[in-house]
């Protein structure tokens, strides 16, 4: 989701210019006034009615992997952009309550003349029956509490300076010490609240041509009236299903669970601690998975309570 609401304010401010000079006119002193001299940019976004939606997302080397029909609904947002003195960047988003996303064959349909969709699918470059379905089917509704990005100019700071809380061990990985170095030129930090209402995901399905072809029973390339139902059922259907996946702070009010974050890169070698590190400064709450089905039977709920990852750290580098 924080790259999604990234990639809309990186899209509105690239489209900025290209606007502006669609009809140059010239502006009078009261518009002047209320254009200058103001202390940020706010942006409001509103995502309603049919919501966004994208037919397809496909990445392609020699194979290939794609996400369909992917929608989502009900997200006013306010995202406001400041710089401080420092040149620090400072990035809000306001709260978003009952936010849904959906990826995949999530309407169902019953009509074999409409085409289904897998949620992630694993295409072979040959032959489409060879293709697999990972995901057959996503939907999530979430809440989100307002959130904050930081993104620090290190370089506006001394050496011995700590105003941002991020020298010394707030880059430690806690088996490095090259990397406490504080040489980054840039560091984001991220504060967000989330609360995970109900989340269903079904996996290991068939794609549409697998269903096609194991319902087409007298080989006719058509589907048939007496074929529908078989053809419905295997393209819809799933080996594993879990169901009313919830995500909060773990109390009675289930209220959100909090989670911050900071990244930052450290140059050098690898043996020296060059890398990017993503630490994890807080993660909290209590994971409950309602329903899990697995060849039509349910084994039961699962409760994961009390998860605290604060403290962990994540170095990414080459090899």
């Amino acid at each position: 989701m924080k790259f999604l609401q990234k990639a809309t304010l990186a899209a509105a401010i690239a489209a900025a210019p290209f606007a502006a000079q669609a009809e140059l006119k010239a502006l009078d002193d009261s518009t002047l006034s209320a254009t200058t001299g103001q202390a940020g940019v706010t942006i409001e976004i509103d995502i309603a009615g049919d919501g966004i939606s994208i037919g397809e997302i496909e990445y392609t080397d020699e194979g290939s992997v794609a996400l369909e029909n992917i929608q989502i609904n009900n997200a006013d947002i306010t995202q406001t952009i400041d710089v401080d003195a420092d040149g620090n960047l400072l990035l809000g988003v306001s709260a978003i309550n009952d936010l849904t996303v959906a990826v995949g064959n999530t309407t169902k349909s019953t009509d074999a003349s409409l085409a289904s969709a897998s949620g992630v699918m694993l295409r072979s470059s040959a032959d489409p029956l060879k293709n697999a379905e990972l995901v057959n089917s996503l939907s999530m509704q979430m809440d989100m509490g307002s959130s904050t990005t930081t993104i620090y100019n290190m370089s506006a700071y001394d050496s011995g300076a700590d105003a941002a809380g991020l020298n010394g061990v707030g880059f430690d990985n806690g088996t490095n010490p090259a990397s406490m170095a504080v040489n980054s030129g840039v560091v984001i930090a991220a504060n967000a609240a989330i609360r995970i209402d109900d989340l269903d995901v079904e996996l290991f399905g068939y794609t549409d041509e697998q269903a096609f072809a194991r319902a087409d029973a007298d080989g006719s390339g058509v589907i048939e009236a007496g074929e529908e139902a078989t053809y419905n059922t295997l393209r819809n259907g799933s080996a594993i299903q879990i169901n009313n996946v919830t995500f909060n702070d773990g109390t009675a009010a289930k209220g959100m669970a909090t989670v911050s974050q900071k990244i930052w890169a450290q140059g050098g070698t690898v043996a020296q601690g060059g890398g990017v590190y993503i630490n994890m400064g807080s993660l909290s709450g209590t994971l409950t998975v309602g329903e899990t089905v697995i060849g039509g039977a349910n084994i039961g709920q699962i409760a994961v309570k009390d998860i605290n990852l604060a403290g962990m750290t994540q170095r990414i580098y080459g090899h």
